[in-house]
């Protein structure tokens, strides 16, 4: 399998921990679009198509997601600009309270959260020629002002509504104690460059692309490591190509000391210093 950007890797699916199942359930179905790909006792794997992108888990944890490091936000790349406008113009029909929207030089992007306060992010990608690319392989993004009236006008209505075909995961974005040992952890395990760092926060990607994953520490010193079964994220889903791959980043994860263990022969997960957790599968 050939992933775009010369990338060694490929964002699936994540899997929150969610108080209220159902209704976390139509919020995907109703306001993003996604269909139900799988349902049993306690969970739901929603997507596009056969590509899956969002696993709920029924947890009975009451804290706050927010007490905890764990996701800044999921990020859902839509196919191009059209799909983009399409899921804006559906939600502010829907008068959707947004986090925001900005130009990111290689992106666009639409910021909102879920029921429960999980951090989305959905975006398109602009031509590979128009980001700004580095001669040392660096991408530096910006932020700037969303083109929203253009987005919007361009954005056509569709009852019921359905997210974009060919809509991914994007990338993931990580809420860390400290981004420098997060980045160097994660460059370390999955073989993840850095695109484009702060002191705060880091841009890692593999290949040719501006982020696979990224990690900041703006939300302080102060939260608590991740434990399992909180409500919030549970995991993301990292894909690689070959055992090899995968043989590798457990070998990786056993030199950083980092707890880890095999699912089945083709599935590892790795947990970092926050408690957050990674899979790797095949």
């Amino acid at each position: 399998m050939t992933y775009p950007y010369h990338s060694q890797l490929y964002l699936k699916e994540v899997a929150l921990n969610v108080a209220d199942l159902d209704k976390q359930k139509a919020f995907y179905q109703q306001i993003l679009g996604l269909e139900v790909l799988e349902e049993s006792d306690g969970q739901v794997l929603l997507g596009s198509g056969e590509e899956a992108l969002i696993r709920l888990l029924k947890s009975s944890d009451t804290s706050s997601s927010k007490e905890n490091y764990g996701l800044y936000h999921l990020a859902i790349l839509l196919p191009d600009r059209q799909g983009l406008a399409d899921i804006f113009k559906h939600l502010a029909e829907l008068k959707l309270p947004l986090v925001g929207g900005a130009d990111h030089g290689y992106s666009e992007a639409i910021y909102l959260e879920d029921l429960e306060g999980n951090g989305i992010e959905l975006y398109r990608d602009k031509p590979q020629k128009d980001w700004d690319i580095r001669e040392d392989g660096r991408i530096v993004g910006v932020t700037e002002e969303l083109a929203a009236q253009a987005i919007y006008e361009l954005g056509r209505e569709e009852d019921p509504f359905k997210i974009a075909a060919g809509s991914r995961m994007g990338h993931v974005h990580l809420s860390v104690k400290n981004s420098r040992s997060a980045s160097r952890f994660y460059q370390d395990l999955l073989g993840l460059e850095d695109k484009f760092s702060l002191p705060s926060a880091a841009w890692l990607a593999s290949g040719d692309y501006h982020h696979h994953l990224a990690v900041n520490q703006w939300a302080g010193q102060h939260l608590k490591k991740r434990q399992a079964n909180q409500l919030g994220l549970a995991y993301y889903t990292v894909q690689v190509a070959s055992k090899e791959a995968l043989l590798h980043i457990y070998e990786k994860a056993q030199d950083l000391q980092a707890p880890s263990r095999w699912l089945t022969s083709s599935e590892l997960e790795v947990t970092d210093s926050d408690g957050i957790v990674t899979k790797i599968k095949l």
